[in-house]
């Protein structure tokens, strides 16, 4: 029976720093990627860091789907750790299903895992598991979302809300992307059109409230997996100052920005042409996901789920849900995060806290007073 782990793409940052995860959890898996002196390089630095090989090096190109499947014999589980255009997403995704191994995507790119949904029935038939959103965007998303409903039984309703740190380069793309894209919500059981940013709300991350913005891509993620449990779902994201100067601007600023103006500008100044986190990011960086969920008679509860920076969030997420995997809790087909980990994504990742937040209108339970403290009342009395 197969049991290693791939990690593929470790010659870029989130391949890496999964890579670096696995080596926390003390993982031994196979570190691959493309470029045969960024693999090894990555794999010497952890041998050293370690004080063991404990990750393999394993260098492949994915032009040739038979040449990847050659190289999966000894594996159960495949994490893409970044992305790889939809030719190289497809011919790793056919070679897992040809040698039955697992595949978990850690990007959450749109094409990519409606590419990935699109393999549930050939990949239940393979009795094989394809995963998409193994990163923070859909797994941090999904775990709140999944959690609120077990919690309040009868939820039909649900909002979320997202804050996380200054977005890379390739991020501010596909935020800009995002921003000027049409988008959808769902409200009693249907899809409504929406635009970014339409409207706002103020959410307490933790520090005091804070405006949030109409994300429509994050609801639609989370429809994939939820709509059956919520009939209504709406998201929201803080976004950074300058992409919420769109919508604060007024009507014009938004109709010139959707034609293309000042699209690339916007780009660089919300990553500043960062490609990656700096350590210091990285070191002292959180993430936060709240929500709300509701039932047709108006009962209600919020929650937030704090989580170190959002891109080491996503790493250990990623090598968490290969160590589901591979300890046989895959379900085959198409699947999303909370599916084959459930709790584990909130109480098995270091850093990260579940906060349930009370309404100020219930009642307050008086605390009970410790024994001892009664006690020496009583002696005092």
């Amino acid at each position: 029976m197969k049991s290693r782990i791939l990690l593929y793409g470790v010659d870029n940052f989130a391949g890496a720093l999964a890579s670096r995860a696995a080596m926390r959890r003390g993982l031994s898996h196979i570190a691959a990627g493309r470029n045969i002196a960024g693999v090894a390089q990555h794999a010497a630095a952890i041998a050293k860091e370690a004080g063991s090989a404990m990750a393999e090096p394993r260098t492949f190109t994915l032009g040739d789907r038979k040449r990847v499947a050659a190289q999966l014999d000894d594996v159960a589980v495949v994490v893409n750790c970044g992305p790889l255009g939809s030719e190289g997403l497809l011919a790793l995704v056919d070679a897992c299903l040809a040698t039955g191994t697992h595949f978990i995507d850690m990007t959450n790119d749109r094409a990519e895992v409606a590419a990935l949904a699109a393999h549930d029935e050939v990949a239940r038939r393979a009795k094989t598991m394809v995963m998409a959103g193994a990163g923070f965007d859909y797994a941090a998303v999904d775990a709140v979302a999944e959690r609120l409903a077990q919690i309040l039984r009868g939820a039909r309703a649900v909002t979320i809300a997202v804050k996380q740190g200054a977005p890379t380069l390739a991020e501010a793309r596909r935020l800009v992307a995002a921003l000027k894209a049409k988008g959808e919500t769902v409200k009693n059981g249907q899809f409504v059109p929406a635009r970014a940013g339409e409207r706002a709300i103020e959410i307490d991350f933790g520090a005091g409230p804070e405006r949030a913005w109409l994300a429509p891509w994050r609801a639609e993620a989370t429809a994939m997996r939820h709509r059956g449990t919520y009939s209504t779902i709406e998201s929201y994201e803080v976004l950074p100052e300058r992409a919420a100067r769109v919508f604060a601007k007024g009507k014009l600023a938004t109709a010139l920005f959707n034609r293309g103006w000042g699209v690339r500008r916007l780009e660089h100044r919300l990553s500043k042409g960062r490609l990656s986190p700096t350590a210091l990011e990285l070191a002292n960086g959180r993430a936060v996901v709240w929500g709300e969920a509701r039932t047709p008679e108006g009962i209600r509860l919020c929650a937030r789920l704090e989580t170190p920076e959002a891109h080491l969030w996503s790493a250990e997420a990623a090598v968490l849900l290969a160590r589901c995997a591979v300890e046989g809790r895959a379900k085959p087909g198409f699947q999303l995060p909370f599916a084959i980990a459930g709790a584990s994504l909130i109480e098995e990742i270091p850093g990260t806290f579940w906060r349930e937040i009370a309404d100020p209108a219930d009642p307050i339970e008086p605390e009970p007073v410790p024994l001892v403290l009664a006690a020496l009342a009583r002696e005092s009395a």
